[in-house]
């Protein structure tokens, strides 16, 4: 526990963690078509524009240069960099998802995962998301905005300087020479000076044409921190390792199986699920039938995983009642521990579920269960 917290702050040396805020709520009626991972969500007010003061002279050659240029949108690309003055300050970053305005990137430095979405638009690049301790993969560059932290703007020149809630960043160089251990750079620097309660520190980005963000260094009292690019490795994919429960029906307990999923840019996390979940192991049975569809999977922000199933999951049960309730067992389990949650709520058409042994009552979520888990790895 110990070192995640530490993980966790020095994450937050180059990510500004902004907190998302969650409470216990009453789910509303499931709609009866939901064409993505999970429901739509209201477009997020546009928030007020950040102060910004431009150089009254610069060269034109910077002018010309664009935030384009400086961070490039690329898919199934994996980036390595190496740390210095911190156990944590190394890290690989992964692009989950993109489109032609917004990228999701997965940090992990080996105590902890944050998930961050930037958004590049109208000559601004900026964080609108940030998750920490974000162990699933789910498509979030869609949802409501949880932060609005700048971290480059043009013009790109010397003296161009935003706010960001106490924090005030300049561009200070436009041609630093920067020595990483995967190439020398002439970079764009970015110096951020932050005052709180706690203290006072200074990071520093750079950023180089074509390849994105090469360096980071963050300074405070006493200390000095440093993230520099290591590798860049093209198509890659992130490899995930995710547990599937599978009922046994001779003796009522439950198998565990762990399989490692690969997952490139844009995939879609449900399809990948679930088609590992009807590979069936030698020993296992089957939780969901061939034919049965999932029609959406996520985690609400109640805390609890939605998951609603074609009517072939009850059709093709064919199981008494114990049998039938390892089954719902298996599925919360799997889908619960993947996500992180306690509780799943399920439904069938998006009706609550109800068989000829077992009703769940409407809002009645499925509790995962560990007991009984017999461990086949």
């Amino acid at each position: 526990m110990k070192k995640l917290k530490i993980a966790l702050a020095v994450m937050t040396m180059a990510v500004f963690l902004a907190a998302c805020s969650s409470g216990d709520k009453t789910p509303a009626e499931t709609p009866a078509e939901i064409p993505a991972e999970s429901p739509a969500e209201s477009p997020a007010e546009e928030p007020a524009e950040n102060p910004v003061e431009t150089p009254e002279q610069g060269s034109s050659d910077n002018d010309v240069m664009k935030v384009e240029d400086l961070y490039p949108f690329l898919p199934d690309v994996m980036r390595v960099y190496e740390g210095m003055g911190n156990e944590f300050a190394a890290y690989d970053e992964y692009v989950d998802f993109m489109n032609d305005t917004r990228i999701q990137l997965r940090m992990n430095n080996g105590g902890t995962e944050i998930v961050r979405v930037l958004e590049k638009k109208d000559g601004v690049l900026k964080e609108i998301i940030n998750l920490p301790e974000t162990y699933y993969k789910e498509n979030f560059l869609d949802k409501a905005p949880n932060a609005d932290r700048i971290l480059l703007m043009e013009p790109i020149a010397v003296g161009t300087t935003w706010d960001n809630q106490g924090e005030k960043n300049t561009i200070t160089s436009v041609d630093k020479e920067i020595v990483t251990p995967y190439g020398t750079y002439v970079a764009v620097e970015v110096t951020r000076e932050t005052v709180s309660d706690s203290g006072s520190y200074t990071n520093i980005d750079y950023y180089a044409e074509g390849v994105g963000l090469i360096k980071t260094v963050n300074i405070g009292e006493g200390y000095e921190v440093s993230s520099s690019l290591e590798k860049v490795v093209e198509n890659a994919v992130n490899k995930v390792v995710v547990n599937f429960y599978y009922p046994n029906a001779n003796d009522e307990r439950i198998f565990l199986y762990r399989k490692e999923l690969s997952f490139t840019t844009n995939d879609i996390p449900r399809n990948l699920l679930i088609e590992a979940y009807k590979d069936l192991p030698k020993e296992a049975a089957p939780v969901l039938s061939v034919s049965t569809k999932v029609n959406y999977l996520y985690l609400n922000q109640d805390g609890m995983v939605y998951v609603d199933l074609s009517k072939e999951f009850l059709t093709e049960m064919n199981a008494g009642a114990g049998y039938e309730m390892l089954i719902l067992q298996s599925l919360a389990n799997t889908f619960g521990d993947y996500y992180g949650a306690s509780k799943v709520m399920l439904t069938v058409d998006g009706k609550t579920y109800e068989s000829g042994h077992i009703l769940l009552e409407k809002f009645e979520p499925l509790e995962v269960n560990y007991d009984s888990i017999v461990d086949m790895n």
